[in-house]
């Protein structure tokens, strides 16, 4: 048996990570699993956590909590190294809110995957951008990016406080529609420049864009089009509307699957791609806030290894 570090974030999930580890704890200690556990204390700290789990010759790192646990942990994974590092191996055990990750699996227990014996190599994707301090930065991720409404709406999101943190933790749909709608209703769509694979669109306005290898972004919402997890490709959707009615109007679609088939929208796919705007947007990256733009994005085919089963 294969010896196991689980990073684990008690407050995901607004502090329901903290109960579901408790619950897998009994389970781990009743299967005599050989495990070493550690709890984050403070934003990055997983991703600290992991490096040093690593340079101690661990190989199976275990993520427990929610998808912004798993980008942290990532970020452990392969900062050493431009790239992968080819003996380690990844589960992911969503505890957190959303857990979009493990959506696009079949879904198995939690004491089974974490002694799992397959493993398939994914795709990560390098994101380069300006961060709050104002310098260059670079970070990977697995699921999706946006910039736009979109990445405002997570903004706000992330910073719910109140009667709408307390809907948060029993329903990240409603929580995560009334986030958008608030947003939408100041939104100016922003001017920018694209440039995918060396062709440059100049000076287009767009409300959104979404670069990402999970259809999935937040809670039940997706994408009816996306590439797959290992097919070194990435998928862009990008949102063209300016009119807050109809951005409003494109929110139920993207619970019913059709959001991508509506006017206004348009679809394709990729290598890396580059999006340069003057105006103050953020850049959000699996759920997180991390910048702003330039952002720059490239794909890393089969950068990781992961545990489905």
């Amino acid at each position: 048996m294969k010896e196991i570090t689980i990073i684990c974030n008690p407050v995901a999930g607004v502090g329901q990570a903290q109960k579901r580890w408790e619950k897998f704890q009994t389970e781990l200690d009743s299967a005599n699993i050989d495990y070493t556990v550690h709890f984050t204390e403070a934003p990055n700290h997983a991703t600290d956590l992991t490096n040093n789990a690593i340079n101690n010759g661990e190989k199976r790192i275990v993520s427990f909590g929610g998808d912004g646990t798993l980008n942290e942990v990532i970020q452990g994974m392969v900062s050493p190294t431009p790239g992968f590092v080819g003996n380690l191996e990844l589960v992911v055990l969503g505890a957190g809110s959303s857990n979009d990750f493990e959506k696009t699996f079949n879904k198995i227990p939690w004491i089974e995957k974490i002694q799992g014996d397959k493993i398939i190599p994914i795709d990560l994707v390098r994101l380069d951008y300006i961060n709050f301090n104002g310098d260059p930065a670079t970070r990977f991720f697995v699921n999706n990016s946006s910039i736009g409404v979109i990445s405002q709406a997570g903004d706000r999101f992330n910073k719910v406080s109140g009667l709408t943190k307390a809907i948060k933790q029993f329903s990240v749909d409603t929580a995560a529609v009334l986030a958008g709608a608030q947003t939408i209703t100041t939104w100016h769509p922003m001017e920018v420049n694209l440039v995918v694979e060396g062709e440059t669109e100049s000076n287009i306005t767009m409300s959104n864009i979404t670069v990402y290898k999970n259809p999935f972004v937040a809670g039940d919402m997706y994408y009816n089009r996306c590439v797959e997890r290992g097919d070194g490709k990435l998928s862009v959707a990008i949102v063209d509307v300016e009119s807050r009615m109809k951005l409003l109007g494109l929110i139920p679609s993207l619970y019913n699957g059709t959001a991508l088939d509506k006017e206004g929208t348009r679809y394709f796919e990729c290598e890396w791609l580059e999006l340069q705007t003057d105006q103050d947007v953020v850049v959000e990256a699996d759920g997180e806030i991390i910048g702003h733009p330039p952002a720059r994005y490239t794909i890393m085919k089969h950068a990781i290894r992961t545990v489905i089963g």
